[in-house]
C-alpha cells in the first residue's frame, strides 16, 4: 500500500518538479544543458567494460568517494565510472577532478520515477552500485533489488529524525533496505537504526570523509596574511551569536597579548554587515576583508567577506574554532565538518553542540586533535597556551590522521573486493 501511494505521489508531482527544474535552470541554479538529465532521458552512452556507479548528492559526499575511484582507475584500465549527483556545485567539482578523464562520466540523478529509472538502467547497465551517505530513493533501491546487483550503501547515515519517519512505515523501509548488499556506516548510531529494519551485513570502520583529499591551496595571496609579528587565531563557519562569543575571547586574550588578531569567517557572508556593526558596538577595531585585500594589522577582528577562503586560513594558522556548535537552539542540527581542519594539522576547538558530526568530534577529542569548550574564558586560556605550537607538532597531528584514514580506506576497499570479479 505504501509503495502504491509513493508512486502515486511521484507521478502527481512529476510535472511540478519539471517546472521547478526549468525555473531553476533560467535562474542559473541548474546546468543550462544537463538539467534535462533530471527530468527527461539522458543522452550519454555507456562505455564498454565493467562499470561502477556512484551516487553522491553534493560536494562533501562526492569528495569522499574520489579516493575509491582513483584507486580503481589505477588498478584496472578496463574499469569505467558513472557518477551521479544532484547539485550544480557537485557537477563543477566533478569537472575539476575528472573533466579530461574518458573513463569517468557524470550524469545528474533522474527523478525517482519508474519510467526514467527503467531507461537509466537500460542505458548504463552498472555492474556495481554505491549510494553515499543518506541518499535513499525507494524506486531506485527496488529496481536495484530486482536487477540483483551488488549494492553498497557507503558512509551510510540515518539521523534520529529520519529514523523516526522510517519506523512509521517499517515494512516498506525493510523491503527497500533489503536491496542493499552491505551497509558501510558512517557512525554506530546508524548501525543500530539499520538493525531495527533487519538489514543484513552492517559494517562500521569510521567516517570515510576522513579519506577525502585535502585539495592544494593556492598560496599566491599569502602575502595578504603576513602577520608574523601577531598572535592569530581563526573562527570558521560561525553562525549568529558566535561572533560575539569570539569577540569576547579576543578581548580576554588582548589583556595578555596586545598584538592579537582574530579572523572570523562567517558561514553566510550575507551577515557580514550586521556582524561588523555588532562588533563595533563592543569597541573593537573591525576590518571587513574582501578578496585580494591585505589584512589591516591594526585590526582587532578581521571579517572575511568572500567565499572559498577557508582552506587558505586552515593552512596558514594553527588554532581554529569551528562554529554552529555553541547554540543550544540548534542542538538537533549542529556542528560543521572538522575533517579538513584536522587533516591540515590545525588544533580544532568546538562548542558542545555537534550532533551532525558527533562521532567525528568524539574521535578527534579522544586523540587530542580537538577540544570542546563552552565559555570565552576557557577558549581564551587554551589559545594562549597553544600559541607556541610548532611545525613538528602540526606534522605529528597530520601523520596521526593520515594513518587513521588509511586504515578506514583499506577496510572499505576490502569490502569492495568481495563484489568485483
Amino acid at each position: 500500500m505504501i509503495k502504491v501511494l509513493y508512486n502515486f505521489f511521484i507521478t502527481i508531482f512529476y510535472i511540478p518538479y519539471c517546472l521547478i527544474i526549468i525555473f531553476r535552470r533560467f535562474n542559473k541554479k541548474e546546468h543550462k544543458v544537463k538539467f534535462k538529465e533530471k527530468i527527461f532521458l539522458g543522452d550519454i552512452k555507456r562505455p564498454d567494460g565493467f562499470l561502477f556507479w556512484f551516487h553522491a548528492a553534493s560536494i562533501g559526499e562526492l569528495n569522499s568517494i574520489f579516493p575509491i575511484i582513483d584507486f580503481y582507475l589505477k588498478k584496472n584500465a578496463k574499469f569505467n565510472f558513472l557518477i551521479t549527483t544532484v547539485t550544480l556545485s557537485s557537477y563543477y567539482e566533478f569537472e575539476k577532478k575528472y573533466k579530461n578523464n574518458n573513463k569517468v562520466f557524470h550524469q545528474f540523478l533522474p527523478y525517482d520515477s519508474k519510467y526514467l529509472i527503467e531507461n537509466f538502467f537500460k542505458n548504463w547497465k552498472p555492474n556495481i552500485i554505491s549510494f553515499v551517505d543518506s541518499e535513499i530513493w525507494p524506486n531506485f533501491f527496488l529496481r536495484i533489488k530486482k536487477e540483483k546487483l551488488p549494492f553498497i550503501l557507503i558512509n551510510a547515515r540515518i539521523t534520529k529524525k529520519t529514523f523516526q519517519r522510517w519506523r512509521l512505515i517499517k515494512n516498506f523501509a525493510s523491503n527497500i533496505f533489503d536491496s542493499i548488499s552491505i551497509v558501510i556506516s558512517s557512525n554506530k548510531e546508524t548501525v543500530n537504526y539499520f538493525k531495527y529494519f533487519n538489514t543484513k551485513n552492517l559494517k562500521y570502520f569510521g567516517n570515510i570523509k576522513f579519506c577525502s583529499e585535502v585539495n592544494e591551496v593556492n598560496s599566491d595571496s599569502d602575502s595578504q596574511l603576513n602577520l608574523n609579528s601577531k598572535k592569530v587565531w581563526c573562527a570558521v563557519s560561525t553562525h549568529s551569536g558566535e561572533e560575539i562569543f569570539c569577540a569576547n575571547v579576543h578581548r580576554i586574550i588582548k589583556k595578555k597579548h596586545d598584538k592579537i588578531i582574530t579572523i572570523i569567517i562567517p558561514r553566510h557572508i550575507s551577515r557580514t554587515k550586521k556582524i561588523f556593526l555588532d562588533l563595533k558596538k563592543m569597541g573593537l577595531n573591525v576590518q571587513i576583508k574582501n578578496e585580494n585585500q591585505n589584512v589591516d594589522q591594526n585590526s582587532d577582528i578581521v571579517l572575511i567577506n568572500y567565499y572559498g577562503s577557508v582552506k587558505k586560513y586552515l593552512k596558514k594558522f594553527d588554532q581554529i574554532f569551528i562554529g554552529k556548535s555553541l547554540l543550544k537552539k540548534r542542538e538537533r542540527d549542529s556542528g560543521q565538518n572538522p575533517i579538513d581542519a584536522a587533516k591540515m594539522g590545525c588544533y580544532v576547538f568546538h562548542g558542545p553542540y555537534v550532533s551532525n558530526f558527533q562521532e567525528i568530534y568524539d574521535y578527534l577529542d579522544s586523540e587530542k586533535l580537538s577540544e570542546k569548550i563552552s565559555n570565552p574564558n576557557v577558549l581564551a586560556e587554551k589559545l594562549i597556551e597553544n600559541f607556541q605550537i610548532d611545525q613538528k607538532r602540526k606534522t605529528e597531528k597530520q601523520d596521526k590522521l593520515n594513518n587513521y584514514s588509511s586504515e578506514i580506506f583499506q577496510s572499505v576497499i576490502k569490502e569492495y573486493e568481495n563484489f568485483i570479479k
